[in-house]
């Protein structure tokens, strides 16, 4: 139940660091705004005199390698000795609670990301901005989407400096002569930053956010973005070596469900993913991660590694499956030719409906011929959709290409709809793809539709005991795999 007081509702309340950190999201009374507020530990002026004195005599007592330190836990433990030596001392006097208060805000600036450290830690942001000097940071939330914050760059030096510091963690130099730089910082999360030459408004940053253990099939279940009959659906598929596309507007959850989807291909198969940023995490021994790489020199000494590159190389390298993060170029081109070659291809494209991914995939820049795009044999369509006044992900269709008509257009079969009104996923009953499989394997149609039934009941089964994990899936998946039929009677499937 929200809580009121005379100006704001709060929505939702919950600790980031307790006892120090917490975040409110509220709602304005007259003008409905959401915002999202951190709440941190006040500070009288003689702690913040004290802070500052602290603060100043740490950077003199220790180096810049032990700010560096990739292990926060150990670092955190290392820098906790030395504030409680350097207080002891040059006698600083500060009582038990306020040293407990100005050692968060240390750890926070010292080891952490200053003052938008709290939206780094929290699990719920996934992606965070900042417009400007006086412009309030800008999250996206998962559950309210996008929401400006309390947190704001007070002074064009104040937000330089702290591009600097993201660009230092990223291992990246960002100077007026490079003024746009992206990089990675220690956390595996993607930074882009620019400085005053170029973002006239005294520089900006945008940050995204990954989770440190991907969502499986199992989260999406739950989290009924997906059923159990889709998921089965396209195990199957993928099993059998077919090629798909994951497509839907920025944000819709395209990253996330490649993701899940991938942990299900065979154990032993070879597996290349290539991409701009490492979003990817798959359980397979045999799985090659690639990235790309920007010209990091001005004088373009150190050479650019394009997705294209990637690509012919990872051709060289004998894959079963590769999976290309997002394709808007001419490497889709490469990734067709790859898939009629006998390679099985996953990707990801951005177009919020069927007719305006084949628009994307016919038109420049990524231009593949339409006699080459059957070899894609599953369209997947996920979208952000209101259920129930939340916002939330669901796979709305699948699409199977069947080939070319008569006319030469691309021919289509929609295997599954999501139907919003009752938000339940619909079966056609009509299968081209899992028809095709029936034929390749020599079986009866009814028979692989028994196999689609048997492997919905056991993700189900999964659901619904909440073996969820990372680990967990990639178990029973290695299990399937090897003996079928122990796993579906372990669950009671059979």
């Amino acid at each position: 139940m929200s809580k009121r007081n005379s100006k704001k509702i709060i929505k939702e309340f919950y600790a980031i660091e307790p006892p120090f950190a917490y975040v409110v999201i509220s709602q304005d009374r007259e003008g409905g705004l959401l915002r999202y507020e951190v709440l941190e530990p006040p500070l009288s002026d003689q702690e913040k005199e004290a802070l500052k004195e602290i603060k100043e005599l740490l950077l003199e007592e220790i180096n810049v390698e032990f700010l560096d330190v990739r292990d926060y836990e150990k670092a955190r433990v290392e820098l906790d000795k030395v504030i409680n030596k350097v207080v002891r001392k040059y006698k600083i006097k500060v009582g038990k609670e306020s040293l407990k208060k100005i050692k968060y805000y240390l750890f926070r600036d010292l080891l952490g990301y200053g003052k938008i450290d709290v939206l780094m830690k929290d699990p719920n942001v996934e992606d965070i901005s900042c417009d400007g000097v006086n412009v309030p940071v800008y999250i996206w939330h998962r559950k309210y989407e996008s929401l400006p914050t309390n947190i704001v760059f007070t002074s064009k030096e104040e937000l330089l400096s702290f591009i600097n510091k993201l660009a230092y963690k990223a291992g990246r130099q960002i100077t007026i002569a490079r003024p746009i730089v992206d990089g990675m910082l220690p956390e595996g999360y993607r930074a882009h930053m620019v400085l005053d030459e170029v973002a006239l408004r005294g520089g900006s940053f945008t940050i995204r956010k990954f989770a440190k253990e991907p969502y499986t099939i199992i989260d999406l279940i739950l989290f009924r973005t997906i059923s159990p009959k889709i998921a089965a659906y396209l195990w199957l598929a993928l099993e059998h070596k077919k090629s798909m596309i994951i497509f839907g507007s920025t944000g819709a959850g395209k990253t996330t469900l490649l993701n899940a989807v991938a942990m299900l291909i065979r154990p032993e198969a070879k597996i290349i993913t290539i991409e701009e940023t490492p979003e990817l995490r798959l359980p397979h021994e045999n799985w090659v991660p690639l990235v790309t790489r920007s010209s990091s020199s001005v004088s373009g000494i150190v050479s650019e590694i394009t997705l294209f590159d990637l690509l012919k190389a990872a051709l060289r390298m004998r894959p079963d499956y590769i999976i290309v993060g997002e394709i808007r170029g001419e490497e889709a081109y490469t990734l067709f030719q790859a898939i009629a070659t006998g390679h099985a291809g996953l990707s990801t494209v951005h177009a919020d409906s069927v007719e305006s991914l084949m628009r994307r995939l016919e038109s420049k820049p990524i231009s593949i011929p339409r006699r080459l795009i059957p070899l894609m044999k599953i369209l997947i369509h996920i979208a952000r959709v209101k259920v129930r006044g939340e916002i939330t992900r669901r796979v709305v269709d699948v699409y199977e290409i069947v080939g070319l008509d008569e006319r030469k257009e691309v021919k289509l079969n929609k295997a599954f709809e999501w139907i919003g009104t009752i938000d339940q996923f619909d079966f056609s009953e009509k299968s081209e793809v899992l028809k095709g499989i029936a034929e390749e394997m020599f079986m009866e149609e009814d028979e692989i539709l028994d196999e689609l039934e048997r492997r919905a009941r056991l993700l189900e089964y999964m659901a619904e005991k909440g073996l969820r994990s990372f680990s967990d899936v990639a178990r029973v998946v290695r299990e399937y795999y090897t003996n079928p039929d122990r796993v579906l009677r372990r669950v009671g499937v059979i």
